[in-house]
Formats: C-alpha cells, structure tokens, sequence
C-alpha cells in the first residue's frame, strides 16, 4: 500500500523505496530519469486522493480507465499533462482548471531595458504567460479575453515575431517564435471559444452587499506617506502598464515589500492571487450562494456564529453589525461553495482581512484563492495541509539555522507556535498595521515567504533563544517580538511596550538572508512530508479505532489487526473510486461494495452460491442510519456473531438479516441503549414497538435520562456486559429477547438462503438439502396454522412447543400436524423467533453449521 511507503530515493543505477518494514531496490533501467519521475508523480497523486478523495474538488484531470486499456502509452502522457500543468497554474498563480496545451521558447522585447528577454511562452485555454529564463527579471500574464489584436511581424531585427495588443493598449512583441503559425491558429481557436467575460453585463448585487472595503467606510485616513506611496506606484503603473496584463519586474517586488497602498490593495490581491480572473468568469456565483444560506448546515453555521467576534475585534468595521453581517455572508457562502471544506476556524480571520479592502464578492474569491490554490488543505478537520508544512518548516530552519533547529526541537516549540502563524498569514501574532504587509507579500510569493518570514523572525532571536531552557520562556521571547513589529506607514500604529522591530527591515532582511528558498524546493519538500503526515494521521486513527473495539468482541488480536488491515484497504479503494467520505475525512466507514469484499473473505456465510445476497441483507442491517456506510465496530461485532457466537446469536442474526421492511424500524426510537425491543400489537393490528427492561428500570411518561445504576443492571440482565460504551440500534436488537414476527414471504427468503449457505461442494450437501427441505415443510405448516386458528386452538395444537425453545417441535402430534395442513392458505401469516429458533433444533445437521465455531485464519485457508 502506498501509505507503507517511508520515501523514494535515487541512487547509482536506479532508485530504492523505502517502507515501514524494509527497502526495495529497483535497477537497470532503459530511461532512469522518466521511470523515477512517473513513480514520483504516481506516488504523489495517490497520496492527493487519499486526503481528498477521487472527486477533489481541486483535480480537474479525470483519468480514463478506457483510454489506459487501449493506449500503452496513456498514463505516462496523462501524468506528464497533469504535472506540467499544475506546475504552470501554480507558477503563474492560475486556476488549477486550467490546462497547459503547450510551449514554445523565444525572446521578449522589453521596451523599458530596449533589449530581448529569453524565455519561454506557454498558451492554454484563457491565458498565454510568457516568463524569463531569469523569472527575477520578467514575467507577463495575458487572459485571452483582454487581446485585441494578434499580429505576424517579420523583420531583420526580429524574425518571426508574434505582436499581441491587450484592449488596455499594452503591447507585447515575442520574437523568434517557433511554429508561429501554429501558435496563431491555437490563439484564433481559444479566443473563439472562450467567453468574451469583458462583454458580459455584471449581475446586479442586492443592495445590502458591501460593494467596496469596509475599511474606508469606518476609519478615515489621513497619511502623508499613503499618498508617496500611491504617487510611486501610479508612477510604475505608467511605465510597466496596469492590470493583469502589466509587465511583472523586479521593481514591482520591490514596491510590494514595501507595502500595498490601501486604495490599491484589493486590486493588487486580486491581480497577483488570481482570483480576480473568478471574479470575472463567476459573476453571479456569490450571489446564488448567499440566497440559499438559509440551506446551510445548523452545525456549520454555529460555528461560524461563534467565530465572528473574534474576527479584528479591535477594528471598527467588526465592532458594528454591517462588519459582521458581510463576514456571515462570505463565511457561509463558501461553506455552501465547498462542502468538503465548510467552514474552519482562522478563515474568519483572513476573511474578515479581505473584507477591509475588498467587496465581498471579491472578498469571497480571494478566499477560495487561499484555501483551494495557495494554501491547499490547509483548511480542513485534520488541517493535514498546515501540518505538512509545519514539517517543510522545520526542515528549512535545518538547512538553514542547524543549531537553532536542534536547541529548539529539544524544547518542543516549534509545533507550539508556527501552526497559528501559517493558518492566520501571522494575524493572530502580529499587529493588524504590520501582518498586512505580509500579506501583500504572500500574495505575491507564495506560500515560501510565510517560510521566509517565520526563519527571519527566529533568526533575529537567536542569540537569546540559544540561552533558554524551557518552552514557556522561548514562547514568552517570540511573543514579546513579534507584538513589537511595527509599522510607521500605517495609520493604526499600536503602542508598542518593547523593542519595535520596523516591518519593512523585517522583510527586506528575510529576502536578503533566505530570500533564496523557492516553491520548487518547497513543494518537494511538501511531497515527501505529505506521506509521513498521511502515516502519522493513520496510526492516531488506528489507536482509535482498536480502542472502540477492545472488550466488544471475542476475536483475537492477531485476528482484529487482520480486520484492520482489510479494513484500511477497503477505505482506501472506496477512496479511490467513491466520492462518500475521503480516506482522511476521519469517518472510519466503508460502503456496501467495500463490505461485500470483506464479507466473502471473512464469513463462512460468504462461501454459497447467495453469498452476495447475504452480505447485502447483512449491510442493510448494520446500517440504521441509511446513509450507506457501515462502521468498523459494527463490521467486527456481526462477523463476531457469525465466526464466533452462540447457536442464539447466530440464529438471531440470521433471522434479523431477513425482516427486511421491519430493520428500518430498529431505530433509537424503538431500541434504547438500556431496554429491550418487544412487540405488541395495536387495535387494529399494527405492530408497536416498545421498550421491556424486565421490570428493572420504570419508565415516566417523560423522556428523562435513567438512573446510572439501573442502567448498569440493565446491561448486565441482557448480556451486554462487554458493550458498555457502544450505543446501536443493532446491537440492543442482537441481545433482545422478543423479536418481531417474520412474515411469510421473508420466511420464504429465509429459506432459500439456508441453501446458499452451503456450497456444491460440500460431500454432505445433499443431506443438508434435504434437512433444509424438512425444516422448511415444517415451519410452513405451522405458520398455516397458527395464522388461522384462534388462541384456545393454539393450546390444542402445543402452543408451549411453539413458544418455548427448550420444548423440541418434534413433540407434536400427527393429529396436530395434519389440523395444520388442513388450513386454509388464503392470508400471510407470520412466525414468531422462538417458533423458528425451537423447529432449527430438529435438524442436527443445519445446527452443526450454525454452531461450528470458525476463526478468521480457518476461514482464509
């Protein structure tokens, strides 16, 4: 399983894997790279699915098992596509559905140095990007809908050249293209085919949408240095263009390092993280959702609820119900938008940050761009994403500050304190004032400056954290830092207590001191730690799970970690091939194909011709919530009952597993955790289900808790002492005494599947038939009659042989036997348990079955 796996390394001739329990060397390879890169990639997107499941919302590329049989050549072209792909969508900061369909290198003629770049232009659907071979030098995004105009030039000074017009008069001259004229007809196409978004009219947005930043609207600014700034970038904007389009320098880095003007920041967020291209193509989307918030999840929206004065509650904006309400909005709006996701606590506190300088449906979308695209699976119920990179983290500050790294380790705080730093984009520990200019610059970066920022943050500490000797100190010194940064462009400058550590000083010295981390080594790092994370969250998990089985079964250990180890393999197939719950999503479920697998592995009621049909009856049984998922204690306790239970136990879960239209009705409201199920019958005949403790617990009219001790003598008298902690419907029904009746058709399907029981070729089998035969004959007799005939014909015919189990029915009469034959068969009639149970003694052949016992290894072999 790839979850066994530890890492991948080259070496001299060929690679080694490396797993939990030993090394696998691979050699002699026709093309060593390509073989290493298709395992790497393999492995990377298994362990994608395993954390997201086959439906990600992020994976855009569906594979086709079709093509895969039919093409040799297939999956390595489908793992080539993908890869180059998300690494373009990632470079260029594009949505991950955008799909890369080629390149070409040439030379850009950039009009500010009057000279060719070299580089490489890449042309999809929606975009053309072009980047420098140097990317610190230039790199220019173009949308497919902002081209006016595409031309072939040639001349002597720049052969083959391609001249792109954009409709806010920017122009861009690309030279010595290859095939140039198969690029024109690739960009004639995708300009055809895209939807002129320019063109569409925006959807009016009810007039209680915060249509602009709140930040204006409650703070009034007045700074000299504001308007510098503003006058330095409209300055650029003049020179190097403005919009998607404009050309991205090294002077455009230099101006966001030193802080985003507010009046430019929701433009600027938009441009660099992308989402300002959603905006655009989902004009209406926020909208749609914000209507139908009512349908959110009551369990989502408190959440949310409790969060929302927690969000800047220093700030003016969240100190009024305009603030809070538009952060509602958002919150619940996403939660509608990604139901994988719903809502995570930190969002609110980046939300609530857009929100200041952006609408809120621009705000909505730079949170999407957040949580799907820059920091993915940060925000989830594991946020297994911020736990990685907790690991890439620690990783870097060894490369980079060893002995640091090592001190800090031995104290323990680096998982202390770093996680809160990621997941809030250090709002949570910085000032409002000075955490924001981080976030122009992680818009920016990318996920490496948030590494960047955090190594400088402990590297200015250094010296005084080589000196302490426990963690509440070292916590106590990075708090008292990072509350001093500060941020003298800012308005909202706080009064600071200690040292202030100016913003700007702290950025520039990060990207002078560790400014050389990039997101290709990140991401490697990422793909090596997300596997260890994976393993890590499995092994909690399986402690857990073994846990809530310990005592509720007479399996051996050996046995149970065999369950267990099926187990997890069915998750992770039903992962791979269902979108119900991801292998991750912390629900230890599989569904009814998955149990159908484990049923004829395990049970010896899984080795008939009805095999199928059993384990379907079986399923339908365990799963009283109807939500087609069967958990693991359930799965253990009913194939406990079968390899392992009494001839009782097994009698009744046979029966039970033929009620059919009666399991729907074991439900908590007629099966309570101390009581047991009997049936009684209405006025007009119905059944009615209530609750028998046997006297020893009274039940009020009202729907109070009973008393503990009761409770545990309940528990005691109806044999569920090894199941104290387990409350189920199925189980409460499995140590009942009273069943309900079968009818006669379910009797009918009883009885055929006494015979799928046994297999063909079994050298008794046409013993067993005909005990089966005799059984059945029997129990149709009696259920004829005792349909018909009144209570005091009942006594004539025996009715304690046919209420008490001890009383064998082979002590009937033939005078009794032909009165049942004689009836009439014009109505169902119906069998109590105890009637089916007492006739199953007549036949020691069908009761050696049902009580031979059969261990799971006995049933492997």
């Amino acid at each position: 399983p790839r979850t066994e796996i530890d890492g991948i390394e080259r070496m001299s001739g060929g690679f080694k894997i490396l797993t939990r329990s030993e090394r696998l060397t691979f050699l002699f390879f026709f093309n060593l790279d390509e073989t290493l890169h298709l395992v790497q990639e393999l492995s990377k997107m298994a362990v994608k699915s395993l954390l997201n499941g086959v439906e990600d919302k992020n994976d855009y590329y569906k594979f086709d098992e079709e093509l895969q049989i039919t093409d040799k050549n297939y999956v390595k072209e489908y793992i080539d596509a993908k890869f180059q792909s998300e690494s373009y969508c990632r470079r260029f900061s594009l949505p991950l559905w955008e799909r890369l369909d080629g390149f070409v290198n040439c030379n850009l003629w950039f009009p500010y140095t009057k000279s060719d770049v070299p580089g490489r232009l890449y042309c999809s659907p929606f975009y053309l990007c072009f980047i420098s071979k140097f990317d610190t030098r230039c790199k220019v995004i173009i949308p497919m809908f902002e081209i006016a105009v595409v031309e072939k030039v040639d001349s002597s000074v720049c052969p083959d050249a391609l001249h792109i017009t954009a409709k806010n008069k920017i122009t861009f001259m690309f030279g010595s293209v290859p095939q140039r004229d198969y690029l024109c007809c690739k960009i004639s196409d995708f300009l055809h085919n895209s939807i002129s978004m320019d063109n569409t009219s925006p959807t009016l947005q009810p007039s209680h949408f915060e249509k602009r930043g709140l930040q204006g609207q409650f703070v009034e600014i007045i700074n000299p240095r504001q308007a510098v700034k503003e006058h330095l970038w409209q300055l650029h904007f003049s020179e190097y263009g403005r919009g998607v389009c404009m050309y991205r320098t090294k002077r455009l880095q230099e101006l966001i390092s030193h802080g985003i003007p507010d009046k430019l920041r929701a433009e600027m967020w938009l441009m660099l993280s992308g989402a300002g291209f959603d905006v655009e193509k989902h004009r209406s989307k926020y909208a749609e959702l914000v209507e139908r918030i009512e349908d959110i999840s009551p369990v989502v929206a408190d959440e949310i609820e409790r969060d929302l004065h927690r969000s800047l509650p220093e700030h003016p904006a969240y100190q009024s119900e305009r603030g809070i309400n538009a952060l509602r909005r958002v919150l619940s709006a996403y939660a509608l938008y990604n139901t994988n996701v719903g809502y995570c606590q930190a969002m609110n506190m980046i939300t609530s940050l857009f929100l200041l300088y952006a609408s809120e449906e621009e705000s909505f979308w730079l949170l999407v761009a957040v949580v799907e695209r820059l920091l993915p699976d940060y925000y989830n119920k594991k946020v297994v994403g911020a736990i990685v990179d907790q690991n890439v983290f620690e990783l870097l500050l060894k490369e980079n500050l060893p002995d640091l790294h090592r001190h800090l380790s031995k104290l323990g705080v680096l998982k202390m304190v770093t996680m809160s730093w990621f997941l809030t984009l250090y709002l949570s520990i910085i000032p409002f004032a000075s955490a924001i200019h981080i976030v122009d610059c992680f818009f920016y970066e990318g996920t490496k400056f948030l590494f960047q920022v955090a190594i400088q943050i402990l590297y200015c500490n250094q010296t005084q954290l080589m000196l302490v000797q426990d963690d509440g100190e070292a916590m106590s010194l990075l708090n008292e830092f990072t509350e001093n940064i500060s941020n003298k462009d800012s308005p909202f400058q706080t009064i600071l207590n200690g040292v202030a550590t100016e913003v700007r000083y702290l950025i520039s010295q990060s990207y002078r001191n560790f400014g050389h981390i990039t997101m290709a080594h990140v991401e490697n790092l990422r793909n090596s730690e997300r596997l260890r994370v994976v393993q890590s969250i499995e092994d909690q998990d399986k402690k857990s799970v073994l846990r809530s089985v310990k005592g509720i079964t007479s399996f051996k250990q050996p046995e149970i970690d065999f369950l267990y180890r099926k187990f997890q393999e069915c998750r992770r197939k039903m992962s791979l091939c269902s979108s119900k719950v991801s292998h991750l999503s912390g629900l230890f479920v599989i569904d009814e194909e998955q149990f159908t697998d484990l049923f004829a592995l395990v049970s010896p009621w899984g080795k008939g011709c009805l095999a199928g049909a059993l384990s379907s009856r079986l399923f339908m049984l365990l799963d009283t919530n109807k939500d087609g998922l069967v958990e693991f204690h359930e799965m253990v306790f009913s194939f406990d009952v079968i390899c392992n239970g009494s001839l009782s136990q097994r009698l009744k879960l046979f029966y039970l597993m033929h009620l059919e239209d009666r399991i729907p009705a074991i439900t908590p409201a007629t099966a309570t955790p101390m009581g047991r199920i009997t049936e009684k019958r209405g006025s007009d005949g119905s059944s009615v289900g209530s609750s028998d403790t046997g006297g020893l617990v009274s039940q009020s009219s009202t729907d109070s808790e009973p008393d503990p001790v009761h409770m545990t003598r309940v528990w005691k008298t109806v044999g569920l002492r090894r199941y104290p902690h387990v409350s189920s419907p199925f189980l409460n029904v499995m140590e009942s005494g009273a069943l309900p009746d079968i009818k006669q058709r379910h009797f009918i399907q009883l009885w055929k599947s006494l015979y799928g029981l046994y297999s063909d070729e079994d050298s008794s089998v046409i013993e067993v038939y005909s005990a089966i035969g005799r059984l059945g004959a029997l129990l149709t007799k009696i259920g004829e009659g005792r349909e018909k005939l009144p209570e005091d014909g009942m006594e004539e015919l025996g009715s304690e042989a046919l209420s008490d189990p001890e009383i064998p029915l082979d002590t009937l009469s033939i005078q009794d036997a032909s009165k049942l034959s004689s009836l009439p068969q014009d109505q169902e009639w119906e069998l109590p348990f105890r009637t089916v149970f007492s006739a199953f003694q007549t036949e020691q052949t069908i009761l050696d079955f049902f009580q031979t016992a059969s261990p799971i290894d006995t049933s492997l072999r």
